[in-house]
């Protein structure tokens, strides 16, 4: 390797990770309810200086973007590990699952409600978030949907929602495992054969 390339492999490592440590800065404000932290406070939390985060991303949009990948790669899966097994032993497995998710996106599906219809990158990444997570529900009951009308893959989307999840933890001051046991109920009456 040449010694000429070694001072801008360096910058690019730098750049690398000064735009994770603003990514995830961002990440932190927001996941402590903090849904719209100012530039300030961001380039704070990310020990740099103010105009790197204007360097590395030219818009608010680019910045929302780049958070919302971030955030979609931090996400567990909600499907169990295998689509196997009695309707009982998935429909556990599966809402578990989808509650550790859920639980873990609490902040950032609040601040992305907040911002959805102001950013296309926001409403992008809830549109994709609902489209894996209506995929792992078709994965995890394929037998179960394949006997029943198609109002009933709807219904359990909405029962397995974040949207669902949020009003029994928020709205109605649910534990997590209270939580989990409507949700499980819920799609036990709307799935099972």
């Amino acid at each position: 390797m040449s010694t000429a390339a070694l001072p801008q492999d360096g910058r690019r490592l730098r750049a690398v990770r000064t735009r994770a440590r603003i990514l995830e800065a961002l990440l932190e404000l927001i996941d402590e309810g903090r849904p719209e932290p100012t530039a300030a406070e961001i380039a704070e939390r990310a020990g740099v200086a103010l105009r790197s985060i204007a360097q590395h991303f030219k818009t608010r949009e680019q910045l929302l973007g780049a958070l919302a990948e971030k955030h979609l790669a931090r996400l567990p899966s909600s499907e169990p590990a295998t689509i196997t097994g009695t309707f009982d032993e998935r429909l556990v497995a599966f809402v578990s699952g989808r509650g550790r998710a859920l639980e873990t996106s609490v902040a950032i599906r609040q601040m992305g409600r907040s911002a959805e219809g102001r950013w296309e990158a926001i409403s992008a990444a809830f549109e994709e978030v609902g489209r894996q997570r209506r995929k792992e529900l078709q994965r995890a009951f394929a037998a179960e949907l394949a006997a029943k009308d198609s109002w009933v893959l709807e219904a359990a989307d909405a029962a397995s929602s974040g949207s669902f999840w949020d009003s029994l933890r928020q709205g109605q001051g649910l534990s997590v495992k209270r939580a989990n046991s409507v949700v499980q109920e819920t799609l036990r009456r709307l799935l099972s054969p």
